[in-house]
């Protein structure tokens, strides 16, 4: 075998080297001759650069509590509590968007999605999920879930007999007012309550503890005649002829009547005293005191300003023109219901006989009928026909009867 020397052996290496580098060159020349027949519609796309890239925002899945309207389109939405006995804050989600109460429920509008509806009474909630839709009305009544949540009691509050109109609180909240004759009924809250009435600063009050089988009454009417200071009144009419009711602040506290004044223990403080005749009303401002007495007498007041106590009919003036007697009437209703009155009117008179020409005497009379409203005067005339001869000399007229109906 002929042995291969070193100088032999690079001589070949540097060959294959030169033909490798040569097919390179090739296949890279083929390769710019192929882009160069590239059509544009065959160029690959590139990605442009952005110019704005916005803002991005991330949506959270719906659940209760949650909106998913972003049109800001709404839906109906009714609450209400049923015959539940109260009135309570509505809250949609955490927002307070009304009150409901007893045969009052709320109508409002929500925005489209996922909501909580909830109804607190106090710290005690009822609530429930819904989903508002715009083409839906979606009503939700609270009223079973708050009897069995919040059952109620009867409580009912009066205040003797005294009529004075007298403030209610329940656990320091005004719940309404109370007199003798009207006496305050509520529906409460089951467990322990305070009711407060007060007379001006004077207050009573008394706990109380609200079954729902059991109804609950308090009386202040004695305690609070005890703690409160009063002082005497006495209400006159004078010599005014009628029998009248009296009013301390708008309450009948009894009649006063001629030459019998009405005597009356009253409160403290400033008071409104009031004598009625119908619609007509005189009054006075009185200021109370612990063991002071105090008069008032209404009597000139009425003879002045109102003339008469009961519907009555009266001549204001008469004058004869030929054979007829003419009268002019008022009928007067201070009444405070409408009235229809009906009068009758007499003459006395003398004549001359046509024939012996001597002087008789002969009575004449009419009647007339009006209706006349309530705490109202009409001015009405009639005529009396004078008959049997000539020369008439006329007595006055006088009212003979007066019917009210």
């Amino acid at each position: 075998m002929k042995k291969i020397t070193p100088l032999t052996l690079l001589v070949i290496v540097g060959c294959i080297t030169i033909i490798l580098i040569s097919v390179s060159l090739l296949q890279t020349s083929k390769t710019a001759g192929n882009d160069k027949s590239l059509t544009p519609a065959q160029t690959p796309p590139l990605s442009p650069t952005p110019t704005n890239l916005g803002t991005w925002q991330t949506i959270a899945p719906a659940g209760p509590g949650t909106s998913v309207s972003a049109s800001g389109i709404k839906g109906p939405l009714i609450v209400s509590i049923g015959d539940y006995d109260a009135k309570l804050p509505v809250l949609v989600d955490t927002t307070t968007v009304g009150e409901v109460a007893k045969g009052k429920p709320l109508n409002i509008s929500v925005n489209e999605g996922y909501h909580t509806i909830r109804v607190c009474s106090g710290v005690v909630c009822e609530q429930v999920g819904v989903e508002v839709r715009s083409a839906i009305k979606t009503t939700i009544d609270f009223g079973e879930r708050l009897r069995m949540a919040l059952p109620q009691g009867s409580l009912t509050v009066s205040n003797g007999a005294d009529d004075s109109n007298l403030p209610v609180y329940l656990d320091n909240t005004s719940v309404g007012t109370v007199a003798g004759s009207k006496p305050l009924k509520l529906m409460v809250a089951e467990g322990s309550h305070t009711v407060r009435v007060c007379a001006g600063s004077v207050c009573d009050q008394q706990n109380v503890v609200i079954n729902s089988t059991i109804p609950v009454s308090v009386d202040f009417g004695e305690r609070l005649s005890k703690a409160l200071p009063k002082g005497p009144l006495t209400v006159s009419i004078g010599g005014y002829n009628a029998e009248l009711p009296v009013f301390i602040d708008n309450t009948s506290a009894g009649m006063a009547s001629t030459g019998k004044p009405l005597k009356l223990m009253v409160s403290e403080g400033r008071h409104t005293v009031k004598v009625c005749v119908g619609v007509i009303c005189e009054n006075e401002i009185v200021d109370i005191k612990f063991a002071q007495p105090f008069f008032v007498d209404f009597g000139e007041r009425l003879k002045k300003n109102v003339e008469f106590s009961e519907p009555t009919v009266r001549i204001v003036n008469s004058f004869v023109t030929g054979t007829s007697m003419n009268v002019e009437l008022e009928f007067i209703n201070p009444d405070k219901i409408d009235h229809t009155m009906t009068a009758t009117i007499g003459c006395g008179y003398s004549f001359i006989t046509p024939n012996n020409r001597e002087r008789k005497n002969n009575y004449a009379q009419s009647l007339i009928t009006r209706s006349v409203k309530a705490g109202s005067r009409l001015n009405q005339g009639v005529t009396i026909p004078l008959t049997g001869g000539s020369s008439f000399i006329p007595s006055e007229p006088t009212i003979v009867d007066v019917t009210v109906n």
